[in-house]
């Protein structure tokens, strides 16, 4: 998928393409976004925007690390951004976001959709393709926000397996925590990485020249460390909590195994009796008498009653010590 953003009098005009072959040219001060792009494509936009090929080339690495770089005029900045994998269960990871651009073109890359793109066109008042800076700045602005609100999202629905885990004796609660600091390392270390590349944009003299992006650029480095102390801060709770929440699921456990030993050991003793009354012998007691069933049958209940009164203060003897 392809789309093109140009601004038509102070307006943005988008066009989408299914395939590159279906554009033939670009207008000078372009914005090119491609979502799961294919050779072809990039090798299009390289004959059109004259962008480095090695750079456009990036964003068929699943792999790429954040990072800053420039050649003969071609400036590349890839990015982490997050991806939504599962919005039920919250559940996300990170991929790469390539900006590459030129005096002439602007473009972004990534191999999957991505809310960033619509998030940028959602919050920006006007989006200015040819202000390359500006642009660069709202897009690293929006990626730290929508980091923040994922990072939300996944605090909820946390929150959430909490209450589910305070009754739990099963292991999905704690499988469904997994998923979650999972989500949140990946998190982290995107949101270091974006950091640094922020960072390091920040210094240049290109990026320190236009005075009007100053508060733009204050903003961007604000919500990224508000993006990784709200990551860092949700790990160290998530952590504890797995921890602690195994702890409960043991207990639990503990006591659902303690009321069927309780429910075995009243149950053997009326066993025991119906057991001896079982044994094909000449002669056991009360076999002449009338009511000898029935007298059997109190005696198994009567011990029942014992063993369970014996082991129900057995029980608060011990809970008493424990207090």
């Amino acid at each position: 998928m392809l789309k093109v953003f140009q601004e038509v009098d102070k307006k943005i005009l988008a066009k989408a393409y299914e395939s590159s072959s279906e554009l033939n040219s670009l207008e000078t001060g372009s914005w090119v976004h491609l979502s799961n792009p294919t050779l072809e494509d990039l090798k299009k936009i390289n004959e059109l925007t004259n962008i480095s090929l090695d750079f456009l080339n990036c964003a068929l690495d699943e792999e790429e690390s954040a990072r800053v770089d420039k050649d003969d005029g071609d400036s590349l900045i890839v990015l982490d951004t997050p991806l939504m994998l599962d919005e039920e269960k919250a559940n996300y990871t990170t991929v790469p976001f390539i900006i590459a651009y030129n005096k002439n073109y602007y473009v972004t890359i990534c191999k999957h959709d991505v809310a960033l793109i619509s998030e940028v066109f959602r919050k920006v008042k006007l989006v200015e393709p040819h202000k390359h800076v500006r642009l660069t700045l709202y897009l690293i602005y929006r990626l730290a926000t929508l980091f923040i609100t994922y990072l939300k999202k996944i605090n909820a629905h946390t929150e959430a397996i909490e209450i589910k885990l305070r009754t739990s004796v099963k292991n999905k609660e704690v499988l469904e925590l997994m998923d979650k600091n999972k989500a949140l390392v990946y998190f982290s270390t995107a949101l270091n990485a974006d950091k640094g590349v922020l960072s390091k944009l920040l210094r240049s003299q290109t990026y320190k020249r236009f005075e009007d992006d100053f508060d733009l650029m204050e903003d961007a480095e604000v919500e990224m460390d508000q993006a990784i102390e709200m990551c860092s801060i949700y790990r160290n709770i998530l952590s504890g909590m797995m921890d602690a929440f195994a702890s409960v699921i043991n207990n639990n456990m503990n006591t659902v195994m303690k009321t069927l030993s309780v429910i075995t050991i009243v149950i053997s003793l009326p066993t025991l009796i119906a057991s001896i009354y079982g044994m094909n012998l000449e002669y056991l007691p009360l076999d002449d008498n009338k009511y000898g069933f029935w007298i059997i049958l109190c005696i198994c209940a009567v011990f029942a009653i014992i063993g369970a009164i014996v082991l129900f203060f057995i029980g608060s003897g011990i809970r008493h010590r424990r207090k």
